[in-house]
């Protein structure tokens, strides 16, 4: 990621990313120094109700704290919701980890897999004729170019992605629907689907994918390479080598996961971990990546003193398709060791309920 503010990075990382930054330009944003320590100690919407569960974001800090205290620490910060993840990692988090996290969102890339381009799928279910379409030959006319965030429901972001697709809503209308259609699902050569809601599929402009970062998307077996992407939609829907689209009217339309209540606003610390030794005066750059696959991230807050004040930073303009890469730059005089930690705050007034730390030393 490049900011205009290059500074030295902090190590010691207690939370990491998988997310490796292009050369975007950072938006720069005015810092907002947070109130004396008393107004901030419980700060507003920190606790949220999900159906029975209630969600406390709290510092859960113990009483007698070995590190150095920073009251309303003072910094530049900037933020910007560009960069993407190179196919080579992507590839590796989706055919691995997220194998059993979040089902099947596997992206096999040409380079990666020396496999063949195949675009074609078979839509049925309650229509009144089932068809054959090579979504291809649909590209020069509807396809759209987006760039997404991945996310498991549990678990930390792992991916934003620059994609190119045909929108579902294309193969949907050449569909003659019965009456009461109300749920698609795609299903992979593996068999695997996950039914959705017609009308959420088609106001997220879900794609079916066959261009990641530049990349096309090839198979080597049996099924098209065509994947499903939906903007702020857990990454267990992201359907790979879709060979099947089922338009049905089911009894219940199927309810869409969300994000687990205690992995809303996560937040990322992306700081190299070799270097954690830095000298008195020294202007250090912290950086790192927010997300909350639902509602924008409107601030990035700070604390250098155990959760006792907080710097809130806002982040004026972010949307909640993408992430919030943010870099906040500070120096310290006073020799210890020191810990950082990062919350972020969503325009529904959650407060993330898991922090990310980072220890450090100044000598």
């Amino acid at each position: 990621m490049s900011f205009n503010t290059p500074k030295k990075i902090a190590a010691g990382v207690a939370s990491s990313a998988l997310l490796l930054f292009g050369t975007a330009t950072a938006i720069a944003s005015p810092i907002q120094q947070s109130q004396d320590g008393a107004q901030n100690a419980e700060p507003q919407a920190n606790t949220h109700t999900v159906g029975d569960r209630e969600i406390v974001a709290r510092w859960m800090g113990e009483e007698e704290s070995p590190y150095v205290k920073v009251a309303n620490a003072q910094g530049a910060f900037a933020f910007n919701q560009e960069g993407v993840t190179p196919n080579d990692e992507l590839f590796n988090i989706f055919g691995a980890a997220l194998t059993s996290m979040c089902s099947k969102p596997a992206a096999e890339l040409a380079e990666e897999q020396g496999g063949v381009a195949n675009y074609y799928v078979n839509v049925g279910g309650n229509i009144k004729k089932n068809f054959t379409v090579n979504v291809e030959d649909l590209s020069d006319d509807v396809s759209d170019q987006a760039m997404m965030a991945c996310s498991c429901a549990t678990g930390s972001p792992f991916g934003q992605v620059a994609v190119m697709g045909v929108p579902l809503s294309a193969v949907v209308e050449m569909a003659d629907l019965e009456d009461g259609v109300n749920t698609v699902t795609a299903y992979g050569a593996d068999g695997f689907g996950q039914p959705l809601p017609l009308e959420y599929a088609l106001e997220k402009n879900a794609l079916l994918v066959y261009q990641v970062n530049g990349e096309e998307l090839t198979t080597t077996g049996s099924g098209s390479s065509l994947q499903l992407f939906m903007p702020e939609t857990v990454a267990r829907y992201f359907t790979r080598s879709i060979v099947q689209i089922e338009l049905t009217q089911e009894e219940q339309v199927p309810d869409v996961q969300q994000v687990d209540p205690t992995y809303r606003n996560k937040i990322n610390i992306m700081n190299n971990a070799d270097e954690c030794l830095f000298k008195a005066g020294d202007e250090i750059t912290f950086e790192g990546v927010a997300d909350d696959l639902g509602s924008p991230i409107t601030a990035i807050e700070f604390s250098f003193d155990n959760g006792a004040t907080w710097t809130s930073c806002e982040t004026d303009g972010a949307t909640a398709d993408k992430w919030v890469n943010w870099q906040f730059t500070t120096s310290f005089d006073e020799t210890g060791d020191y810990r950082m930690t990062v919350r972020a705050k969503t325009a529904d007034g959650v407060v993330s309920p898991l922090e990310a730390t980072l220890t450090f030393e100044i000598a």
